[in-house]
């Protein structure tokens, strides 16, 4: 099993705290963990409730930088005020009482299937790419776009070749850029975090 341990002293900074690939009933599959997701400005837009939208990009590649595989997978994270119950919308629903709950929830994956290990090359060197984003939607954009960010179909279409309602593609650059301006970026994406080269026989 390799894992890679991002860097201390990055601040506040959204970052990728660790990606780890392994196999999994003979799939290469990835976990990782996150840091930062919650800024004062995101809990505070959460609390309000409004959704905050979870956007998290995986791509494999192989040891001359071809991509091999990408998979996109996005969260909605809403509060309801009468309530006092958190929930989250993804692959499956989740509510919770409270708010750490909820942070520790949204900050990882665990063992997401990338693809089956019997088309990748045993003795071939391969990496895996983690990036994570953030966004505050607000009450116009709300129910429409987190609907379409959540459809399920998305999750297996090729991150930035789709283009549908709304007039942007599901890309998570252009996604941030749409809602909160290209200028913020930084603010609610983590960099590209890489785990260190692996073969498929080092995972068995």
């Amino acid at each position: 099993m390799t894992t890679v341990i991002a860097g201390a002293g990055e601040g506040d900074a959204i970052r990728v705290e660790s990606i780890t690939p392994r196999l999994l009933n003979n799939q290469l599959v990835v976990s990782a963990k996150f840091e930062n997701l919650f800024s004062n400005k995101i809990v505070g837009t959460i609390q309000s409730g409004l959704p905050s939208i979870i956007q998290i990009e995986i791509k494999l590649r192989d040891n001359v930088a071809r991509q091999l595989a990408q998979r996109l997978f996005v969260r909605s994270i809403s509060y309801n005020v009468w309530e006092n119950r958190y929930t989250i919308r993804g692959d499956s629903t989740h509510s919770y009482s409270n708010l750490e709950a909820v942070k520790n929830a949204s900050s990882r994956i665990d063992s997401v299937v990338i693809g089956p290990a019997e088309q990748l090359r045993t003795a071939a060197s391969y990496q895996l790419q983690v990036r994570v984003a953030i966004i505050p939607i607000s009450s116009i954009q709300s129910k429409k776009v987190t609907d379409w960010l959540l459809d399920p179909n998305q999750t297996e279409e090729p991150i930035a070749s789709d283009d549908r309602a709304g007039g942007f593609k599901l890309n998570l650059s252009n996604l941030i850029s749409y809602f909160v301006g290209e200028r913020k970026q930084s603010q609610y994406s983590s960099d590209w975090h890489s785990s260190p080269a692996f073969r498929i026989e080092d995972l068995k």
